[in-house]
């Protein structure tokens, strides 16, 4: 069971640096207050993970790959356009529960079918310890998104709220283009 949770650990930890979702964590933690982007991460991390863990198999079977890799890559266009075109007051960080939302919503949708989440599923069919999976690529994920949290928190919040906005959308629709590019050159 502890072998379950280590390589577990190990290998979310490394798969997930530098991640797509670790960007969403990073970028919005300037944007939001970082204890909302942190539980927003987590949530959505320990939805797809008990996902993969739990029904994988089922889910693997029966949404095809593709289909959940162009609608993450549409949802992240979205919401980078959304984020450049939605006029709000610029004074730093919002106190609403947006960021626990936005962040738990892209995560979601980013890590459904990524390399993390396919790891957990068949660390957890070889293994055949779901909990002890579970618990390492959660311990992992945490503190990958942690680190972050941190540092967009720290260094992208000083960013001028109007910089930091257009950072952000064009990263998201910059994740999302690629997602399509991906299944365009027919590697999805």
């Amino acid at each position: 069971m502890f072998a379950a949770a280590g390589a577990a650990f190990v290998s979310i930890f490394i798969a997930e640096f530098g991640d797509k979702t670790q960007l969403v964590s990073l970028s919005l933690a300037g944007r939001y207050p970082p204890l909302q982007v942190l539980g927003g991460a987590m949530t959505g991390l320990a939805l797809v993970m008990g996902l993969a863990v739990g029904a994988g198999g089922l889910v693997a079977a029966y949404i095809p790959p593709v289909v959940v890799t162009a609608a993450s890559g549409i949802f992240f266009i979205i919401m980078g356009l959304f984020t450049l075109l939605r006029r709000e007051p610029e004074e730093g960080p919002t106190n609403g529960k947006g960021g626990f939302y936005q962040t738990a919503a892209l995560i979601f949708l980013a890590e459904l079918g990524d390399k993390t989440q396919m790891a957990a599923l068949l660390l957890s069919a070889h293994f055949a310890h779901p909990v002890a999976v579970f618990a390492g690529a959660m311990a992992a994920m945490f503190l990958n998104h942690a680190l972050a949290v941190f540092v967009g928190g720290r260094y992208m919040a000083k960013l001028p709220p109007a910089l930091l906005k257009k950072i952000t959308g064009y990263l998201f629709s910059a994740i999302g283009l690629a997602m399509l590019l991906y299944l365009a050159l027919g590697r999805g």
